[in-house]
């Protein structure tokens, strides 16, 4: 059997009037016919340089910072999103960090895939859900695919691995009534203790808030006597958006205002000094689960349930998309929605058109587009209303 070596060319050997070079890589030989020994030497010579760039510093665990790098810089993904799966994907390939890129067949692959399927979470000492480490499979997947477009390995060995199990869409959610007692604990908590947090998690479920949309919010985003909230920014493109501020809150965030600069963070800062971190809002929403007597849910849940009782109010589906900084109806559907209202709303409306009955208004309509920009409106319209919008328009410049 032969030894593997370094990857380098041989050659070239003069072969019947042609000039052969042979390239071993990976364990692999493979031979190269050249008319010519001038096109020989010529083509040895960069394949050496080549091979020597992929045989030098091609240690896993450099690359992976490379690429969370090339993501930084690029601006691919928020940077607290490219550093956190920075550290998932060292810890899904922690065994290879320490080796060539190319220690990883696809036989490995499967392997190292199985491992976190079926080896007990060290934080939990269960199995890892299903969602986790299709995750991480998915991660892989995209990083050693962005090693091959750099040239930094010659195939993707996460390519055909097949993930497993069933990935459970959404999360439990509140109750009716228990979504009223959690509001009511919440603000009965910042009137006794002035925690600011209180009401960030009674936002977060009157509003439809993301975490980091409660947790990043300055003074200066409370607007019009706390009117609107301004998230000028977020997750995704259409996160940008200014919604209407519920009439109940409203009190509690003028109170929270008074005497605070308008670039001060909006909750305030950790016990440290330092930004509050996401698990602050989390282990808020349990207390007040518990202050409550409701099931422990988190931060995630409340929004599902905002995008429920949307769907149930009798809103239109976009309108709530918008309400949650969605692009499309779909991901709201897919991830926070309850199948239950998207069904029940679509037969109510239904069943009201073949009786005669007049139709509800919107009750989310208004706030759900309200501060939104022209270009975020128009997009929220189906392609004809958009072509009926157009010849309207036409119309009103003739006039």
């Amino acid at each position: 059997m032969r030894k593997k070596g370094p990857p380098r060319v041989l050659g070239p050997y003069p072969e019947r009037k042609r000039w052969r070079l042979i390239i071993f890589e990976g364990g692999t030989r493979k031979a190269m016919y050249l008319t010519s020994q001038e096109e020989a030497l010529r083509l040895k010579s960069e394949l050496s340089a080549q091979l020597k760039q992929l045989g030098d510093g091609r240690r896993l665990g450099d690359l992976v910072t490379a690429w969370t790098d090339e993501r930084l810089r690029v601006g691919t993904c928020k940077a607290q999103t490219a550093r956190e799966q920075d550290v998932r994907l060292r810890a899904f390939l922690a065994d290879y960090l320490d080796k060539d890129v190319r220690a990883l067949s696809a036989k490995v692959a499967n392997a190292v895939y199985q491992q976190a399927v079926e080896a007990p979470s060290p934080k939990t000492g269960a199995q890892l859900k299903a969602a986790t480490h299709r995750f991480y499979l998915k991660l892989a997947q995209s990083f050693f695919a962005w090693a091959v477009e750099q040239g930094e390995a010659s195939s993707n060995p996460f390519q055909d691995v097949k993930p497993v199990g069933k990935v459970n869409a959404g999360k439990p959610q509140l109750r009716l009534d228990e979504a009223r007692r959690f509001i009511d604990v919440g603000l009965h908590l910042y009137e006794e203790s002035k925690q600011p947090l209180a009401v960030g998690a009674v936002m977060a479920l009157m509003m439809g808030l993301r975490t980091g949309e409660v947790l990043d919010r300055e003074v200066r985003d409370v607007e019009d006597g706390a009117r609107f909230l301004c998230i000028a920014h977020g997750k995704t493109y259409n996160a940008a958006r200014r919604p209407e501020i519920p009439l109940v809150l409203r009190p509690y965030l003028m109170s929270m205002l008074a005497g605070k600069g308008p670039t001060e963070p909006l909750f305030g800062m950790g016990s440290t000094g330092k930004p509050l971190k996401r698990q602050a809002l989390h282990a808020m929403v349990r207390r007040l689960c518990k202050l409550a007597g409701v099931p422990m849910v988190c931060t995630h849940s409340l929004r599902g349930l905002f995008a429920t009782l949307g769907v149930q109010s009798g809103a239109v589906t976009h309108a709530v998309a918008a309400t949650l900084g969605h692009g499309t109806f779909a991901v709201t559907q897919k991830h926070y929605a309850q199948p239950d209202a998207v069904t029940n709303a679509q037969t109510a409306r239904v069943s009201a058109l073949l009786a005669g009955e007049p139709q509800p208004e919107p009750a989310l309509a208004a706030s759900a587009v309200s501060g939104l920009s022209a270009e975020q409106l128009f997009a929220l319209l189906d392609e004809a209303t958009r072509t009926k919008l157009a010849a309207l328009l036409r119309t009103e410049r003739r006039g």
